[in-house]
């Protein structure tokens, strides 16, 4: 998926918007990571567990400090991480770093 190609398309139907990516944006980091910014963080996140296959999947959890990301594989916690401009990199190279070799 490059710039060009609508980042909700990963997630649902045209006609859910961004609505699915709205219980994973963290609203209290607006002020330094604006929607867009977090729907690109999210975006390839998602993209990636799809492709990985159903052993992997994420969650959000709010906390009084903000939105805690719980990877997910096969049922059992992998890692937690936090919303910053480094998600997307330290939650796929954590799916990486615990794939299956096949």
């Amino acid at each position: 998926m490059d710039k060009d190609d609508d980042p909700i398309a990963a997630f649902g139907s045209i006609e859910e918007g961004d609505e699915p990516l709205k219980s994973y944006m963290d609203t209290a980091l607006f002020d330094t990571l604006d929607k867009q910014e977090q729907i690109d963080l999210l975006t390839p996140i998602f993209d990636h567990i799809t492709l990985a296959g159903v052993d992997f999947d994420l969650k959000a959890q709010d906390s009084a400090t903000g939105k805690r990301y719980v990877l997910l594989k096969n049922e059992e916690v992998v890692e937690v991480f936090v919303m910053d401009n480094k998600l997307t990199d330290n939650i796929l190279n954590a799916i990486e770093d615990n794939k299956d070799d096949d």
